[in-house]
């Protein structure tokens, strides 16, 4: 799979609520993806510069031709690290790492179940059925103390 499609696929997924995307078209240029919760950020732009910040907002960058850092001119290569005064690094390494930088701290926030609204969780207990109706449930969380007394039971855990 080309780089541009996952980052495409990463963009295109339903987050849980603390992630943000925002971007101007659908193709995957000028993207970025948002964890408002801790400030966490990746960042694509024309399909060449890739950008993952983390929440100690440390960065791992497409390697650019050249930086400006304190008035003085960088240029980096992959696989170069910069520590700035403050103990930020800049991580600068090739398109295909920071993506799956990304994936794998966006990955954990994909809501599986998006849509659907939880209204009501109930349990349900049922006294004096018939004894030749009996339902046995293969897949059973809990025991309660009157056990022997319910014939029935559905546990949605």
């Amino acid at each position: 799979m080309q780089t541009i499609q996952k980052v495409i696929e990463l963009l295109s997924q339903k987050y849980k609520s603390r992630i943000s995307i925002l971007n101007n078209n659908l193709d995957g240029r000028f993207s970025s993806i948002l964890d408002t919760k801790n400030g966490t950020m990746f960042s694509v732009s024309f399909d060449s510069l890739y950008v993952f910040k983390d929440s100690d907002n440390n960065f791992w960058s497409t390697t650019p031709r050249s930086f400006i850092y304190n008035d003085k001119k960088y240029y980096p290569k992959a696989g170069e690290e910069y520590t700035r005064k403050d103990g930020i690094k800049y991580i600068f390494t090739t398109r295909e790492e920071v993506l799956e930088k990304a994936a794998a701290y966006f990955g954990k926030f994909i809501d599986s179940n998006y849509g659907i609204k939880i209204v009501n969780q109930k349990l349900f207990f049922y006294e004096g059925r018939d004894k030749t109706e009996k339902i046995d449930l293969n897949h059973q969380k809990f025991k309660s103390k009157l056990f022997g007394k319910i014939d029935t039971y559905i546990s949605f855990n």
